[in-house]
């Protein structure tokens, strides 16, 4: 299967301009089929361990060098981190990878393949910890990725047109079916120290409270910078949870721009508060979780991650129309929200696994809704 992949690969990558013989039918590729939210936006199943079979991590390495050198990871400052759920080099792997055709750039916009990485257990469950990789593709390159992910989606017949959730093929298929085997060989193709642009980390490290530090470095030349956050700085954000009698999010720093976050920051405030100030600040999360509002580098780390919650807690404890308020995102497909994201305040993963348990955030599904509508606009299944 791998060497069949392999040939379906480089047809993609060949050019279009030979003329076909008279007897080429017999060779003629099936009708690609259409993509769905799971296709840009995979999901893995944890690896057993470490060590299994198929999974990606820090030292797997294609064309365009390791996915994430040591030299690069090192420059991750040091925090004050309970062993238990610290960054691990030696344990990261692939949980998760997000293809991307507009990534808001300061000019325009990014073409990008990004992985998700968390440090994985001998016992097959993952640290509360992640690292989020950015991957710079060409022009060229973006339509060549499309056509593999349709492709991909050839082999993952277990994939139907549904919400976005960890992926069935991967599921169904094993880490060495035809579809892991695929989506690792077109993720090696085309991401690597080469052309990788930014490298954001989350990390928990929980004193008496719960407690958790975003930042990230934009490499440019080679070169390493630590990220300008808005509403933050170079410097590194905290959030806080308090979770006595309901939950309580402390910001450091606490951006009040673009978005206040309010009343909905703690659940006592929230249920104490006028109907005009929830009504505010569940105004403020939607537009954060609404990327056709904000590109991500226009907004800071914690509140993305803490959306989820916080909104389903406005909709289920305060019976507040989420739904139908001007500011919610909107989509023609189906922005069910998996895993347990809407139901776990101690967890701020974005895409990827708290222990054993799936998390996918709003922004997320959000995001992959909308590169499903770009990828099918302008490279079209044919």
């Amino acid at each position: 299967m791998k060497r069949a992949w392999l040939l379906v690969l480089a047809v993609g990558c060949s050019s279009s301009s030979a003329a076909p013989t008279s007897d080429a039918g017999a060779d003629v590729e099936a009708p690609l089929p259409k993509l769905g939210l799971s296709d840009v936006s995979v999901l893995l199943p944890i690896p057993a361990s470490p060590d299994a079979p198929g999974a990606l991590g820090p030292t797997s390495a294609g064309s365009r060098g390791e996915l994430l050198p040591q030299a690069v990871y090192d420059k991750i400052p040091k925090f004050g981190v309970k062993p238990a759920q610290g960054l691990d080099y030696a344990r990261m792997r692939v949980v998760a990878a997000r293809f991307d055709g507009c990534f808001p750039a300061p000019a325009g916009c990014e073409a990008q393949v990004r992985l998700v990485m968390q440090p994985v257990t001998d016992k097959g469950t993952t640290l509360d910890s992640a690292l989020h990789l950015f991957y710079r593709l060409s022009e060229a390159e973006l339509p060549e990725v499309v056509k593999g992910l349709r492709r991909l989606r050839a082999l993952a017949p277990e994939v139907k047109d549904a919400p976005l959730d960890v992926h069935a093929a991967l599921v169904a298929q094993g880490p060495e079916g035809p579809y892991a085997k695929g989506l690792d060989e077109l993720l090696l193709r085309y991401a690597g120290e080469e052309n990788l642009s930014r490298m954001t980390f989350f990390l928990r490290a929980p004193p008496v409270n719960e407690e958790w530090f975003f930042g990230g470095f934009n490499r440019v030349g080679g070169v390493l910078q630590t990220m300008d956050i808005v509403g933050v700085g170079k410097t590194n954000q905290r959030v806080n949870l308090s979770k006595t009698d309901g939950y309580r999010y402390e910001l450091t720093p606490a951006p009040t721009l673009p978005e206040d976050l309010g009343v909905l920051a703690g659940s006592a405030q929230a249920k104490a508060a006028t109907d005009a100030e929830r009504s505010a600040a569940l105004g403020a999360f939607l537009r954060i979780e609404n990327p056709g509002k904000y590109g991500p580098d226009q907004l800071s780390c914690g509140g993305c991650h803490m959306s989820t919650f916080v909104t389903a807690f406005a909709r289920t404890e305060l019976k507040m129309p989420v739904d139908a308020h001007p500011d919610a995102f909107k989509s023609t497909r189906d922005l069910t929200v998996r895993g347990e994201s809407a139901t776990t305040a101690s967890s701020l993963r974005a895409f990827g696994w708290f222990d054993a348990r799936p998390m996918i955030a709003n922004r997320v599904v959000f995001e992959s809704a909308l590169v499903v509508d770009d990828f099918e606009k302008r490279f079209p299944a044919k």
